[in-house]
């Protein structure tokens, strides 16, 4: 009977054991995410390994903001009103940083591969942040890297075969220096809201 008694005892020790180490496993695994003024929640599978073209026509994927945050804004270089106002805003966010400004990337990505090629984003990011990577791509890259991102958008060239206009989701993504989704800024955050964001984290 002392034999069945220590070794049910065993078996709920090892139980206990490794039901412990899963909940710590989970929770040390878990992306860290922010919450507060101009953030929504932040949806567990945004974002994703990608392939696709910087500013200075070099090939890149997500690795090579290894160990950086990055704000990464969906848009086109010729958006009349809303992809200024929120590059403006990720901007100014990034300077109320001071020192640590350094540790995070304002990244650029155009649903517009036909007009938006490596020399115009290069032209059209200068104009926001001196640290803002512009990247494009093939249509189906762009595609791809969307829809990981749960971005809409819309190209009308029925409208307009040369200025036709694009519609597109306007949220901000904070990434991690691991790739993984910390925030989604709504796109009527403030710098401030997401400077504080971005304090918490760095």
């Amino acid at each position: 009977m002392s034999r069945v008694i220590l070794g049910l005892a065993m078996v709920v020790t090892l139980l206990a054991f490794g039901t412990t180490a899963w909940i710590l496993t989970e929770r040390l695994t878990e992306p860290k995410t922010v919450s507060g003024e101009g953030v929504v929640i932040a949806p567990a599978g945004i974002g994703g390994p990608f392939k696709l073209t910087s500013d200075a026509g070099k090939p890149v994927t997500e690795k090579v903001f290894a160990g950086k945050y990055a704000l990464v804004y969906f848009g086109y270089s010729f958006c009349p009103d809303v992809c200024p106002t929120g590059l403006q805003t990720i901007a100014a966010g990034i300077d109320k940083l001071g020192d640590d400004s350094k540790k995070v990337v304002p990244v650029f990505v155009s649903v517009d591969p036909d007009r938006d090629t490596p020399d115009q984003l290069a032209q059209y990011v200068d104009l926001f942040h001196p640290n803002m990577v512009g990247l494009t791509g093939t249509a189906e890259e762009i595609k791809a890297v969307a829809k990981k991102f749960r971005v809409y958008y819309a190209l009308h060239k029925d409208k307009d075969p040369e200025n036709y206009p694009v519609d597109h989701s306007s949220f901000t993504y904070l990434m991690g220096p691991d790739w993984k989704i910390v925030a989604v800024f709504r796109h009527d955050a403030s710098p401030d809201n997401i400077a504080d964001a971005l304090k918490k984290v760095l």
